[in-house]
Order: C-alpha cells, then structure tokens, then sequence
C-alpha cells in the first residue's frame, strides 16, 4: 500500500490538501490561545505626584491676581490628553525682574516695573522613569522648558525651575 496514491490521497483516505488545511487550522488555534491566555508582564504602570516648580517672570499686577492656589494648569501648544497639568499648590511671590540685553550688548537681569517674578508649585499626576518625567503620560516635562500655560482665567510664559 502506498502513502500517497495517484489521487493525492493520504493512504488512500483523505486528501493531502485536506491534511494541510486541518494543520494550518490548528497552528492558528494555538497561536490564539497563547496570545489571548499567557500572562502579561511589564505592561502595568503606576502614577505617581510629581511636584514641579515653575517661574512667572514679570508678572502684572493683573495677571498676579488672576491666578490662585488651587487653579488647574493646563498647556493647549503641547499635548497633555486634554487633562490639567496638575494643581497649583503655592505661589511665591519674588521682585520682578527679567533677561535683557543691555546697549553694550551684554545680558542680565533686569528690574522690571509694576511687576513681580511668581514661582508656583505645581502637583500633578505621571510617571517618573530613568528617561524622565511625564505628566498624564503623554507630556514630557524638564527643567528649563518654557512653555506657555493657562488656568480657567489667565495665560502666561512659564519656565520650569524645579522638578521633585
């Protein structure tokens, strides 16, 4: 008796098409399984509060009054998924001052009028890595970043001082 006979059948039972077919089938039931039933491992994070400082150079008097402890902020240029940076927690008010560039061409701070420097402590949600800081896990934060940012009624130019 032959194994595969002049039809192209199996010991003359079933087709060896079929056969291939039926093994297919199940290398692609076991691949399912194991994709959908093995443990997953390393795919869960936690957030954590991340305390940031930020500098408000040369604030007015009236945006000063505008923004208070308590008020969301929140960065519409960069993506932060729609949610708040975080809380601010505490503002310090400082002389107002800012860079400028002096006619000898040299820079330095300058004393600036009717203005005051706030630093705000902000607290927030987001994850904290060997590669850094990200708030709601989308927008990375560093020292030194200007960014412009908002509360429910005031815009103004930040610069992160801090990061705990």
């Amino acid at each position: 008796m032959k194994v595969i006979d002049r039809s192209g059948r199996l010991f003359g039972k079933i087709s060896i098409i079929d056969v291939l077919v039926i093994l297919v089938v199940i290398a692609l039931a076991g691949g399912l399984y194991v994709k959908n039933n093995r443990p997953h491992t390393g795919t869960s994070t936690t957030t954590q509060t991340i305390t940031y400082q930020v500098l408000v150079e040369g604030a007015e008097n009236y945006l000063k009054e505008n923004i208070h402890v308590g008020d969301k902020v929140y960065d519409l240029t960069y993506s932060s998924g729609g949610s708040p940076l975080g809380e601010i927690t505490d503002i310090e008010e400082q002389p107002g001052s800012k860079m400028a560039t002096f006619t000898d061409g040299t820079m330095g701070r300058a004393p600036v009028e009717d203005g005051v420097n706030l630093l705000l402590t902000i607290q927030g949600e987001g994850l904290v890595n060997d590669k850094g800081y990200s708030l709601n896990r989308v927008y990375d934060l560093g020292v030194n970043a200007a960014r412009t940012y908002y509360t429910k009624y005031a815009e103004f130019d930040i610069t992160v001082t801090n990061i705990f």
